[in-house]
């Protein structure tokens, strides 16, 4: 892909989210409207697109291992934010969880399929799947202990819940339950053609809908705002050194195709989960604005990371 194509193909992306900007600013996206957008996407238009793009993938048994690699990452990234506020005294409690998890489901799959259509959703479900699994196993119950009496077993249980109602894990679990038994052996017939149409219908709004949301949600606070920029920037250089990590040490040794390595890169340039804001027991304002601006700079950076990542071919 050259540099205009690749331009012109992130362009409706940077109109989208500015336009989502523009209109919350002038108050004509209020909360509601983003709140029942949110609900389309994730409930309805975003489960629809991952359902029909992974029934059509044939499964390999080296997936398991992207899926187990992924969450591996996730868990060392982690764990290097532990480190890094012990060794530089960094007090916020957030810190750590900013390091590591990653924006797919309001905002990667919508920059992926952008630039390499609907199908590619599959691709990038690929890379998802272990960052998935370790947000709702590790990352949101240990967010939720931060503030809450109730730990171990009984936060695993409230986390697994969500998993449970999620329409998003369902889509991928149920379209990769499809791969595997063969679904894609009748992708050429009449019937399987016209409902993927339907299904092709319901998912073409997803990625303009969750550009609008991303816009509404740049809401940045030029107060105190170095060590918010500090961590972002933190988070999306450890987080590409790990993606050439397990591109050389997992995706090429395993045979992955191209498009499932550009997956990679562009999961691991994603802010931190824009759930974090919602698990927050009694967070105070400095710690709210904190968690808010690391996570729209986080946003923009991802953009910016996803263009250079398309420009260079990784």
């Amino acid at each position: 892909m050259d540099t205009l194509e690749v331009l012109l193909k992130v362009a409706p992306i940077l109109v989208a989210i500015t336009l989502g900007y523009v209109l919350t600013r002038l108050n004509v996206l209020k909360d509601s409207m983003i709140q029942a957008l949110k609900t389309i996407v994730v409930q309805v238009t975003l489960p629809v697109a991952l359902f029909s793009s992974f029934i059509k993938i044939r499964f390999k048994s080296e997936y398991l291992l992207i899926f187990l690699s992924v969450f591996v990452a996730c868990v060392l990234l982690y764990l290097l934010g532990k480190l890094i506020a012990k060794v530089f005294g960094i007090q916020s409690k957030y810190f750590p969880f900013l390091m590591t998890g990653f924006e797919a489901g309001m905002m990667g799959y919508a920059l992926f399929m952008t630039v390499y259509g609907k199908a590619s959703a599959a691709n990038f479900g690929i890379v998802d799947i272990g960052q998935v699994s370790f947000v709702f196993l590790i990352f949101v119950p240990m967010l939720k202990n931060l503030g809450s009496k109730e730990r171990g077993i009984g936060s695993l249980k409230e986390s697994l819940k969500i998993v449970v109602r999620s329409p998003i894990i369902w889509a991928i679990v149920l379209g990769l339950i499809g791969s595997i038994v063969g679904l894609w052996h009748y992708e050429e017939t009449t019937v399987f053609k016209g409902i993927d149409n339907i299904f092709g219908f319901i998912a073409a709004p997803t990625a303009f809908l969750i550009c609008l949301v991303i816009g509404n949600g740049l809401n940045l606070s030029l107060k105190n705002i170095k060590i918010e920029l500090l961590t972002a920037l933190l988070k999306v250089v450890s987080a590409l050194a790990m993606a050439v990590a397990l591109k050389h040490l997992v995706f090429i040794p395993l045979g992955m195709n191209k498009q499932i390595i550009t997956a990679l890169f562009v999961l691991l340039a994603l802010p931190a989960p824009f759930v974090i804001p919602v698990f927050m027991k009694e967070p105070t304002e400095s710690e709210r604005s904190y968690v808010s601006n690391t996570l729209s700079i986080g946003s923009i950076l991802g953009v910016v990371c996803f263009v250079g990542i398309i420009l260079l071919g990784l």
